[in-house]
């Protein structure tokens, strides 16, 4: 990957989040987002190329990469939020751009929603509706019941604990198994930043495993609905056509005051990675067109 970030270590809410900066200090902020089980060097090519208009900071999510575990009671949407939304002003922020990727596009949904007057764009990757939504609408379950399901998930996770590979081979085997539309070597260079060896135990991922519980309220449809109608910056999604994300419908896409959408043919949910230089040319056109907008506001 290219680019060669600062690396700086925040104090948020008591926890150590690791981020990534690039860019001058002066030029307009975009903050971007990954998703879950990633980790912020994941936007390395992204980042490098936003860098040269644009000051690009990307941190690694609580219980990611290189920032502290929250436990298995602190993932919550509302959790991440917060801490983007700290991570803001320990930069003196006083407007920023979000990209974000599936889980990342989430939390910045509905940072964009919270904080709609720092926010003046939102460029999205299948990050509409997170799966848990899309069942809650299709069945919808009471939140007693919803509540036990995430205590039995709790209690599980914690059973299981973390697992380790004996060789770092094995470890990278298990991410291209998952990946196979990724290149070899992108692979390889996201775990560069995303596995660490503990001694007498082996190689592991270093995402917290209960990063996966996703709190009880996480699954309220309504409250995506809610988050929509409240964002006011322009909105840019992208969607692959071989992803097993869904396009959210019109209905949903409608409560957005100023979206477009883009499309990629045969691309899969990390598109960003699979079609970087159209993701970056993309990304970059509708980063200036709005920037501009607030620019001579």
């Amino acid at each position: 990957m290219t680019g060669h970030p600062e690396t700086v270590t925040l104090a948020v809410d008591g926890r150590h989040i690791q981020v990534a900066v690039w860019g001058h200090a002066d030029a307009s902020a975009v903050i971007l987002v990954h998703g879950l089980r990633d980790h912020g060097r994941s936007w390395d090519r992204v980042a490098a190329a936003l860098a040269t208009g644009y000051r690009v900071i990307a941190p690694d999510l609580r219980g990611h990469g290189d920032s502290d575990w929250a436990g298995a009671d602190g993932y919550a949407l509302a959790a991440f939020v917060a801490d983007i939304h700290d991570i803001a002003r320990a930069f003196d922020l006083e407007r920023y751009a979000l990209v974000g990727h599936s889980l990342g596009g989430a939390i910045a949904l509905r940072l964009a929603a919270a904080d709609a007057d720092r926010v003046w764009a939102l460029a999205g990757i299948e990050c509409v509706e997170l799966p848990i939504q899309r069942d809650e609408v299709a069945a919808p379950t009471p939140y007693a019941v919803r509540l036990r399901h995430w205590l039995d998930r709790r209690a599980q996770a914690r059973a299981r604990g973390t697992r380790h590979y004996p060789t770092r081979a094995e470890a990278l085997a298990r991410m291209h198994g998952q990946h196979p539309d990724l290149a070899a070597d992108l692979v390889d260079a996201l775990a560069a930043h995303a596995l660490v060896h503990d001694v007498d135990k082996g190689w592991r991922w270093k995402f917290d495993p209960r990063v996966r519980l996703r709190a009880p309220e996480d699954q309220r449809a309504h409250d995506l609905d809610d988050v929509l109608d409240a964002i006011s910056c322009p909105v840019l999604l992208s969607y692959g056509t071989s992803s097993w994300v869904p396009v959210p419908g019109p209905a949903r896409r409608a409560r957005l005051k100023c979206h477009q959408i883009s499309h990629y043919a045969n691309a899969g949910h990390w598109l960003h990675h699979q079609f970087t230089s159209r993701f970056i040319a993309e990304t970059r056109a509708f980063l200036d067109a709005h920037n501009r907008t607030h620019d001579h506001a």
